[in-house]
């Protein structure tokens, strides 16, 4: 599978996955909250997370995506 096909079949749980990393706290040591309605991240920042973050990379190569 190719990475965007992988990117365009999960798209909504591989955002709501960053987002979640990226709201994690708030910088005043509570909990973030993710802004309603949530950011579009872009493809390219996608692929990033996907090549960085452990858990999405095993994901992807699970699923037979050539990272």
């Amino acid at each position: 599978m190719r990475m965007t096909e992988f990117i365009s079949n999960n798209r909504e749980t591989l955002n709501q996955a960053i987002l979640e990393v990226q709201y994690r706290h708030d910088g005043r040591g509570g909990r973030g909250i993710i802004p309603n309605p949530p950011p579009q991240i872009s493809i390219a920042e996608i692929k990033e997370w996907i090549a960085n973050d452990e858990g999405l990379y095993h994901w992807a190569k699970s699923e037979g995506v050539r990272v």
